[in-house]
């Protein structure tokens, strides 16, 4: 069972562009040995730092930092309810998620640091149930799971996108 939520100690922002065709940006972040999400897709974002006087700050500027987007308050559609990630639920980390929408894809400069790749998740192919799998992506533990690329879109980020897109 789930502790009740929590205060979010980190903030995601979910990137939405309009043209040329609805999609998400989404990250494969780098592989790191201490990152528990390592080498996984994610969307841009990060744990808040002291320098952050709110999780939309952190969000902006861990974007920034990850994918060179320069994100704006005035950019941000909704904030999603704060929401647990991570495998071990006992401790989770709690996470703000942010809806930002753009109009056209904006140019994405990588911190090769903390991110290997990145790619346009498009809406419609998302939402197309014959794409979805479950995969064995821990041993013995089946996952709702998108291919993409050369691995899967699961976890959080999975979660987050079925939940956007009202799935």
């Amino acid at each position: 069972m789930l502790m009740p939520p929590q205060i979010a100690t980190a903030a995601v922002a979910i990137i939405k562009v309009l043209t040329p065709e609805e999609s998400f940006l989404i990250l494969r972040r780098a592989n790191h040995p201490s990152d528990p999400w390592s080498g996984q897709f994610s969307f841009p974002g990060g744990r808040k730092e002291e320098k952050d006087n709110s999780l939309l700050k952190t969000c902006i500027r861990e974007t920034v930092e990850e994918v060179g987007v320069i994100l704006t308050p005035e950019m941000m559609e909704t904030k999603l309810p704060v929401t647990p990630a991570g495998r071990n639920m006992k401790s989770p980390v709690w996470v703000q998620p942010f809806i930002f929408v753009l109009q056209n894809q904006p140019p994405v400069v990588l911190n090769p640091r903390e991110v290997q790749s990145v790619c346009w998740l498009n809406s419609e192919n998302f939402q197309k149930k014959k794409y979805h799998r479950e995969v064995e992506l821990l041993p013995d533990q089946l996952f709702p799971a998108f291919p993409l690329e050369d691995y899967y879109l699961w976890g959080f980020t999975y979660k987050l996108m079925k939940s956007i897109l009202n799935m």
